[in-house]
């Protein structure tokens, strides 16, 4: 295939999988569509021989919401056959929920994914997110409110319970991606939810050619991004050192925070702060909200206060402030059982 060979000495191939030498064995997630199948098309351009082949599994998924899809996922396993690959179709089975569809699925395909990689012994697992991801991931997340946590966007590693997840082609525009497939002659799966403007993705990549007239590309999205993540790391060590300085009992579940440490870091680290002993309280059992934590912080500041949040209970007497877990429906019902009866 000379036409493919020159279009992939465009992408470094070599250079997006060297990172990962030392992983014996990879998954690439492959879902049909273009991205996917160049992330596949890559790895077969840096496994030159047997071997190396034999340390990529192609794992596509079956969500069953199309009557296409096991067409779809069949037609990936021949695909990755004809370059080598081993390749395994995995099936979302059960009753799919009636709304939040997309993120039931994602769940449901990491989940898949864990349980095949246990399986077959495989230490990480590739996806083709790149460069336009990345934009729409920070623009979503900016007009979600997010604080520079998320901001950052997707990062190259990432985890996802006992998932290791590996983005190699985040730096890449989606038309090389495309050109790569092109050139292999293959005619990539075409899912119609990638032009449903009722995902709030596919609203943002409807707009970016606007935005990127004005000046603000992917690019300059996936490079804001980039700069997010060195703050967030700088302001992760500040919060580090200061947390150092609070009195945790994990036997007892509590924290214990000296008012006057609030006050005396910045206002993003004093919030850090109180996120992380929310977390360390409440096992993380609901999401933070970063404005709660915000306006949270800003009182505890400013005066007492006694307020439940996430999970915790959050006393402050104006110099000391108290987190603990907050007693479940059923603890308080118990306890009521085991107090003596008022006459």
């Amino acid at each position: 295939m000379p036409r493919l060979s020159r279009v992939l000495d465009t992408i470094d191939a070599d250079a997006l999988f060297a990172p990962l030498d030392d992983c014996r064995r990879l998954g690439l997630a492959v879902s049909g569509g273009p991205d996917s199948l160049a992330l596949m098309l890559l790895a077969r351009r840096c496994a030159r021989d047997d071997a190396q082949r034999d340390r990529f599994i192609v794992y596509t998924v079956d969500h069953g919401l199309r009557p296409e899809a096991a067409d779809e996922a069949a037609f990936v396993v021949r695909e990755a056959g004809k370059l080598g690959f081993k390749a395994r179709s995995l099936r979302w089975e059960g009753d799919k929920p009636a709304s939040g569809i997309q993120a039931a699925a994602r769940l449901a395909r990491y989940r898949l994914f864990s349980e095949a990689l246990r399986e077959d012994d495989v230490e990480t697992l590739l996806t083709a997110h790149h460069l336009g991801d990345q934009a729409e991931t920070v623009l979503m997340r900016m007009a979600h409110g997010s604080g520079l946590e998320g901001l950052r966007g997707m990062d190259y590693f990432s985890q996802i319970g006992d998932l290791r997840i590996v983005r190699p082609l985040l730096g890449i525009e989606p038309a090389e991606l495309r050109k790569v497939v092109d050139a292999a002659g293959i005619v990539p799966v075409a899912d119609p939810s990638n032009s449903d403007l009722g995902y709030e993705r596919v609203r943002w990549r409807q707009v970016m050619p606007q935005l990127a007239a004005l000046g603000l590309d992917a690019k300059r999205l996936a490079r804001f991004a980039e700069r997010m993540r060195d703050a967030d790391r700088a302001l992760e060590n500040l919060t580090s050192r200061a947390f150092a300085e609070v009195s945790v009992s994990d036997l007892l579940k509590t924290v214990q925070i000296d008012r006057a440490l609030l006050m005396s870091l910045p206002r993003t680290v004093a919030v850090r702060v109180v996120g992380r002993a929310l977390d360390r309280v409440g096992d993380r059992r609901k999401p933070h909200a970063l404005a709660a934590v915000e306006a949270l912080t800003d009182r505890l500041i400013r005066e007492r206060a006694r307020t439940t949040l996430h999970g915790c209970i959050v006393r402050s007497d104006g110099e000391t402030i108290r987190i603990g877990k907050e007693p479940g429906r059923a603890d308080a019902v118990a306890r009521r059982r085991k107090e003596p009866s008022v006459p």
